[in-house]
């Protein structure tokens, strides 16, 4: 072979290697698209793995009809979609309009497209949600840990499965997010109107009112911001009715706006909070610890997400008042709901957890990182697997 060739090929070879180089740069660059597509990468390995897994050891839970990414709650809100709240009324009224809502436009209201689209309006609500916390993160504790904190949420194990599954979670995480981002933007309106959404996905999108509140005051008396406390107040009146709207909508649909409290007080396994829960619940968890019990619902895993939670509070003391006692509140009542088969999922809804796991990782270290990446979505693609097979998840 002729030198000219051999320098060819070498140049050749220089160049190849150069160009298999660049794209991983690329991607772990700082960009909001770069971000997104790693997400889809980290969603797409789970969700291979576990139809792998499943196409293994339990074939026949692939040929479910509906798909196995639409059951359980999916099944409650596609119905309510088609058939409204008659659908197994009452119970059909612990169920918040919001993502039913979503469903019937999106799928123009075509039963058999349903459970394909509750499935894809859930993950692409994942990605908005994630966008959210992309751009709040350098509003709260700097610009230098937003990549850290989006990897915190998209390997954490439990929310990593809700958000590929028919759930609310990340449609909750979306507005919720979203309306503090645009709080912090200083453009109220979109964050009242991102607030009401929350509130219309799940009850509990009411408690963003304690960030309004507390982030108003905080900025009124102790940082002396005062020219924009009269639009502060009118976003949290206007978020205030959109809860007076949520219970208007009750009283028109079922005649009672309390309607959640009483399907609750007719039926034992849902929730009732009770101050009384607290201590039951902590003794509980610890007693679990001692006795070295481990389920999907386990004491120990109770027991480490409310203390997760807890160091997030005081982790975000100093750095959002707001957010801290937003998630001391969230962690409070969820400690005293009688039932606690879903606090897992309760938890991975308190998004200021994933600021505080964010920090928690290694800024320099990624092989760290990603070992801890590697772990979590191995607990997700077995949680997600028994997902698939067709038992109770969370």
């Amino acid at each position: 072979m002729s030198e000219g060739r051999l320098s060819h090929l070498s140049a050749l070879a220089v160049r190849t290697r150069s160009l298999a180089k660049r794209p991983l740069r690329y991607y772990l660059k700082d960009r909001p698209l770069n971000t997104l597509g790693t997400y889809a990468f980290i969603k797409a390995t789970v969700l291979l793995s576990a139809v792998v897994l499943s196409f293994l050891y339990q074939p026949a839970a692939l040929l479910q009809s509906p798909p196995f990414l639409a059951k359980w709650d999916g099944t409650w809100y596609r119905a309510i979609a088609y058939y409204g709240y008659a659908y197994r009324y009452p119970l059909s009224a612990a169920f918040s309009p919001m993502y039913p809502l979503l469903i019937k436009i999106f799928s123009l209201n075509q039963l058999v497209l349903m459970p394909w689209v509750e499935v894809l309006i859930s993950n692409a609500f994942s990605f908005l949600s994630l966008y959210f916390l992309y751009k709040l993160v350098p509003l709260i504790i700097g610009e230098k840990y937003r990549l850290q904190v989006c990897f915190a949420y998209m390997v954490f194990p439990v929310l990593l499965v809700c958000n590929l599954v028919s759930y609310t979670e990340p449609i909750f995480l979306t507005f919720t997010i979203g309306a503090y981002y645009f709080w912090k933007r200083e453009r109220f309106g979109y964050s009242a109107l991102l607030a009401i959404f929350s509130i219309f996905t799940r009850q509990v999108g009411a408690f963003i009112l304690i960030i309004f509140v507390v982030d108003m005051l905080y900025a009124y008396f102790w940082r002396h911001e005062r020219s924009r406390v009269v639009r502060e107040i009118v976003a949290i009146v206007v978020t205030g009715l959109g809860v007076v709207l949520l219970y208007l909508f009750y009283f028109y649909r079922f005649g009672n706006p309390f309607i959640l409290s009483t399907v609750e007080a007719l039926y034992p396994w849902y929730s009732v909070s009770s101050a009384a829960n607290i201590l039951h619940n902590v003794l509980t968890a610890l007693a679990g610890v001692r006795t070295g019990l481990v389920t999907y619902t386990a004491a120990p895993i109770l027991l480490l997400d409310a203390l997760a939670v807890l160091a997030t509070v005081l982790f975000l003391l100093r750095k959002d008042l707001a957010l801290s006692v937003y998630s001391f509140v969230l962690l409070v009542l969820f400690l005293s709901l009688s039932n606690l088969s879903s606090f897992l999922r309760y938890v991975a809804a308190i998004f200021p957890l994933y600021l505080f796991f964010g920090l928690m990782l290694s800024q320099n270290d990624w092989k760290k990182n990603i070992t801890i990446g590697r772990v979590a979505a191995i607990v997700a693609v077995q949680n997600l697997y028994i997902w698939i097979s067709g038992n109770w998840l969370y």
